[in-house]
């Protein structure tokens, strides 16, 4: 059996390292968290500050070391072998001391066997061999006999009648007191079927086989009962058993010892792209402020969650620095639109100042025009701010604060956008036309805002004489194959390039050419018009070709299809702002 006292032993050692693991590895507070140091001191003149100074910082490396993933991986491989080696080394134990206790098992069995087989014991006598003249005087065993006492075997014979040892041979010469006290501790006298048991011999212990036998007189008219106890010491067993635990402790502690090495170099060689991401991460912010998005991590041609983690982190920085750039141009474009009318209106202040300072008289033709150009400048400048607030508001609250959807009739608010819209017109044609009765979910003052936005764009690309026409109506979007309200304005005008397309609901994108005309816009209409779009679960496709004109069409879902669906969320927004269409794509 395995020794009770060793295996708690063993249990004892590998519950502390465990424990120790656990404190340095679970995050709170223990009584290795270094957030249980002693509060920090005020400020002093003193020398030995900086030692106190080290004494924290040393502190912060302990713990970030602790609570690193390389330390935990690694402690937790190192954790496992040991509870392992632990469990397999109480298996090989327990199972050697078992096999070698059935090992002594077997001899002192075939040793009773071979007695019983070869001898027959008589009163007083052991060692007769079948025929022969029993004696009066103890002979010794026979030389088949004494080649079993040579591998380390003991016989004695007890009389339960006296209460005597009668028989004592081999490595045993006579049964002590304690031996005898022993036998009886293990019920080994007074028995009636045979029995193992383990008793003290010397230094070391032994292992014992009380068999009950029945012996008789040479005559064989008297017959009484007798026990033949057969024992082996279990010293080389026991010698066998420390050497092999101690060979297990070597060859465990080395092996944990390289296990955790190769555990550590595995790790950190696992972990490099994470520290690498992390110097990446680092590096974008420096240390004078500015900002670097232009670095990438290097992806691991490896397949694994670092390998995506990496390319993940590059398309996020990707978005960043597109969404910085998008940023900065709009604080640019936005300080450069302020600034415009601010200029103007501050240069005809300052010419009326001068004339008046100098004492001459103003034409009231010249205040006019002044007073005119101010009016103008911080209309537009009004107009700018009103446009920057509503995106503002998008962008903080979200697409639902902006609008309030309702039941609300296209055809209804087409023809009071196509009323405000004629005063647009610089010599161009505007025409409306509804083909239905449409009603959608949606704020009607918004979406007149969209067409309004969408006819002034066309009317600003359009020139005198050119035709911009407004249509309202339903339509089967063969992409999504669903029934949707259909607004679109379509103009005759110089169109637009392919590739300024995507670029056109950005906000301040304006193309080029337009730019250096007067007639140019802020660059926020469409911006606007596709966030209240949004806002209406929509979309916008943009068909357009140069010199053959463009035309912005808005899907909305319809009432009734969103009725049939009450459950589910009518949002029927592409992933992406817009779609570019060839010539002819819609009717």
């Amino acid at each position: 059996a395995v020794d009770p006292d060793r295996a708690r032993g063993w249990l004892r050692d590998a519950a502390r390292l465990m424990i120790g693991l656990w404190e340095r590895i679970l995050p709170g507070r223990g009584r290795n968290d270094p957030d249980e140091a002693a509060p920090r001191q005020p400020m002093r003149l003193d020398p030995r500050a900086d030692e106190g100074r080290f004494r924290t910082q040393s502190n912060g490396l302990d713990a970030r070391f602790y609570r690193s993933i390389r330390f935990k991986l690694t402690a937790w491989y190192a954790s496992v072998l040991i509870l392992v080696l632990v469990a397999s080394g109480l298996a090989l134990h327990t199972l050697l001391t078992r096999t070698l206790a059935e090992d002594v098992e077997l001899r002192l069995q075939a040793a009773r066997q071979e007695i019983v087989g070869q001898t027959r014991i008589f009163e007083g006598q052991v060692g007769v061999a079948p025929g022969e003249q029993a004696r009066e005087t103890l002979q010794p065993f026979t030389p088949d006999l004494d080649n079993l006492l040579l591998s380390g075997l003991w016989v004695s014979v007890y009389n339960p009648a006296t209460n005597k040892f009668v028989v004592t041979a081999g490595t045993l010469t006579a049964v002590p007191p304690d031996l005898e006290a022993a036998f009886r501790t293990e019920g080994l006298l007074g028995i009636t079927s045979a029995r193992y048991g383990t008793v003290e011999v010397g230094p070391s212990k032994t292992r014992v086989l009380a068999d009950p036998f029945v012996v008789s007189t040479p005559e064989g008219d008297v017959s009484t009962l007798r026990v033949i106890l057969i024992g082996e010491s279990l010293g080389s067993q026991d010698r066998i058993m420390a050497l092999i635990n101690q060979v297990l402790q070597i060859v465990s502690a080395i092996g944990i010892v390289l296990a955790a090495w190769g555990g550590w170099l595995l790790a950190g060689r696992a972990l490099s792209p994470v520290e690498r991401l992390t110097r990446t991460a680092d590096a974008i912010g420096s240390s004078d402020g500015r900002v670097s998005l232009s670095r990438r991590l290097e992806v691991p041609q490896t397949g694994d969650e670092l390998s995506r983690l990496a390319t993940t982190f590059n398309t996020m920085l990707d978005r960043i620095e597109a969404a910085f750039m998008v940023q900065r141009r709009f604080v640019s474009d936005a300080s450069h639109e302020l600034r415009t009318p601010l200029t103007s209106i501050r240069g005809n202040v300052d010419v009326l100042q001068r004339q008046l300072r100098s004492g001459r008289r103003v034409a009231p033709q010249d205040i006019a025009e002044a007073l005119g150009d101010v009016q103008r400048e911080s209309a537009r400048m009004g107009r700018l701010i009103d446009d920057l607030l509503v995106l503002a508001r998008s962008d903080a609250a979200g697409l639902g604060e902006l609008v309030k959807l309702e039941p609300v009739s296209l055809d209804v608010i087409a023809n009071e956008a196509y009323r405000t819209a004629s005063a647009l017109l610089e010599g161009q044609r505007l025409s409306l036309q509804t083909r239905d009765e449409v009603m959608v979910h949606g704020d009607g003052d918004r979406l007149v805002q969209v067409m309004l936005i969408l006819i002034d764009n066309a009317v600003r690309h359009t020139p005198a004489g050119g035709s911009v026409e407004l249509r309202v109506g339903r339509a089967m979007d063969e992409r999504e194959d669903v029934p949707c309200a259909l607004i679109e304005v379509e103009d005759s005008g110089q169109g637009i390039s392919i590739d300024h397309v995507p670029h056109l609901f950005q906000r301040f994108y304006r193309i080029e050419s337009a730019r250096s005309r007067p007639s140019g816009g802020t660059g926020l209409g469409l911006a606007i018009a596709i966030t209240i779009v949004r806002g209406h679960h929509g979309w916008i496709d943009v068909e357009t070709a140069p010199g053959q004109g463009t035309t912005f069409s808005v899907w909305l879902p319809l009432i009734e299809y969103t009725s049939e669906n009450p459950g589910a969320e009518p949002v029927l927004a592409r992933t992406a702002a817009t779609r570019a269409l060839p010539q002819g794509g819609l009717s």
